[in-house]
């Protein structure tokens, strides 16, 4: 190849050529593994919004009969605690749901009832936006499947992010000395 002419050492060549050689492969892996650990981050997502819609619309036909049932016993009370109850299970599913995929989520009462109602809010303007404008606008079948599964991600993304504000805090990853500090101070 480089036989002499130019003075070079063609073993030298050769190593030089061979680390090049394994720095693309070493190059190539990463890649490889960015796409998959995408592909699953996606996934996630989509299973997150497929799960939380099977099981809301399962919720929806539940509570609009007891719904019904609370209005006609106890009028503007039983829509009252129609809603709280729709607003706290759907914070219950999504955490649920969150700590089953990425992370725990806090689950208190009012933790649960401050993460549905955002959740509940956001879901219907993302939805609103994204899913029902679009069959509105476009009706068909077609348009149908193709916001529902748009819609799904959509939700697994808004679930994930508006549970990560009531993201649990991993309190084992304190060392000892932090611990017995803090059973010192009382905090």
């Amino acid at each position: 190849m480089w036989k002499g002419k130019l003075g070079l050492d063609e073993s030298k060549i050769e190593e030089v050529l061979e680390s090049f050689k394994k720095a693309e492969a070493k190059e190539d892996k990463p890649k490889i593994k960015e796409k998959e650990k995408a592909w699953k981050i996606i996934t996630k997502y989509f299973i997150h919004g497929i799960v939380f819609s099977f099981f809301f619309t399962v919720l929806v036909i539940a509570w609009t009969i007891g719904l019904l049932m609370l209005v006609v016993l106890g009028s503007f009370i039983g829509l009252a605690i129609g809603v709280a109850v729709l607003i706290l299970t759907v914070g219950f599913l999504n955490a649920v749901i969150t700590t089953q995929l990425w992370f725990k989520v806090k689950t208190g009462f009012w933790d649960l009832l401050l993460h549905g109602l955002v959740f509940f809010i956001v879901l219907l303007i993302v939805n609103g936006i994204f899913v029902m404008g679009p069959r509105f606008v476009f009706p068909g079948i077609a348009t149908t499947i193709i916001t529902f599964i748009i819609g799904s991600f959509l939700d697994g993304l808004v679930g994930k992010r508006i549970a990560g504000w009531w993201k649990e805090e991993n309190r084992e990853a304190f060392s000892e000395a932090t611990k017995s500090e803090w059973t010192d101070k009382k905090l």
